[in-house]
Parts: structure tokens; sequence; C-alpha cells
């Protein structure tokens, strides 16, 4: 799931959520894009989700992995993550 927030008084999307369940123990590959119109969501290389946002490009807030972005109670991912890259250029997912 990837959720975005707004500014007091802006739109925020509604999350986009997959139905991919990962229960194996294994380590997966999770991206995530945005096209200027499109936030798609991967697993393994294979589209989990889609959604349609425009505005990104004025984001200043913050990113947060694993988290929510106040931290609060049953946010916080449980599991690994390792190696993040954030890229400012198209790549294939």
């Amino acid at each position: 799931m990837t959720s975005l927030s707004a500014p007091a008084g802006r739109f925020a999307p509604q999350p986009l959520t997959s139905e991919t369940v990962i229960t194996d123990g294994d380590w997966h590959r999770i991206g995530f894009t945005w096209d200027g119109t499109n936030r798609i969501l991967y697993v393994d290389g294979v589209e989990a989700a889609k959604g349609t946002h425009t505005g990104l490009q004025n984001a200043d807030g913050g990113l947060y992995f694993g988290a929510g972005k106040d931290r609060e109670t049953g946010s916080f991912w449980q599991g690994l993550i390792d190696d993040v890259k954030i890229y400012d250029r198209a790549v294939t997912p």
C-alpha cells in the first residue's frame, strides 16, 4: 500500500492498495512509479495496483518507508527493508 497526504485544505488521493499478499518469508521487490498521471505499485515487477493522480510534482513533505507519517501505533512495517532507491528519471520496473 502507498498513501499520500496533502497540506490542510488540499485534496489527498485515496491510498493505493494492492490485493497481493506476501507470506512466504522470501525477499520481494516492491516498486512505485508515477508518470505525471498514473501511480503504479509493482510487486516483483508485476503491476499490483494502479490509480490516477496529478500534482505530485509539487510535493515538499516528508517521505516515510515502513511507517505512517505520524508513526502512530499499527502503522509500522513488520519485516526488513533493504536497498531503497529513488530515481528522478524513468526506469523500467
